[in-house]
């Protein structure tokens, strides 16, 4: 089925909207730093794009749990994809793991604390 004319900027600007209210809520949320990776970092704005961020926080819940917290504190009409890692995780794995390696070169630093 084809998109209807405009569709790609109107997704565009609901991607950015929403971005913009994410990164006014990020700083009284605690978190040290975030990378916005993915389609919206590379500037691709598609039907299924969605907002992927990497997200640098000091916290005791475990990796499985951890992308709850932000799921209910960021606001956004459309999908949000976190990883959440702690300061000393960040550290040792962005070298180690390809994907997030690759974050942190393509990616775009929305936010940094340190």
């Amino acid at each position: 089925m084809p998109l209807r004319v405009g569709f790609s900027e109107f997704r565009k600007q609901m991607l950015e909207r929403d971005l913009q209210a994410i990164e006014e809520v990020i700083p009284i949320l605690g978190v040290e730093k975030v990378i916005l990776t993915g389609d919206m970092a590379a500037g691709e704005y598609k039907p299924d794009t969605k907002i992927e961020l990497i997200i640098v926080h000091d916290t005791e819940y475990s990796f499985g749990r951890r992308a709850d917290f932000f799921s209910y504190h960021l606001p956004s009409s459309v999908d949000i994809d976190t990883l959440v890692y702690t300061p000393t995780e960040f550290d040792e794995m962005k070298e180690k793991l390809p994907a997030l390696a690759k974050a942190c070169r393509e990616g775009r630093e929305i936010f940094n604390n340190a």
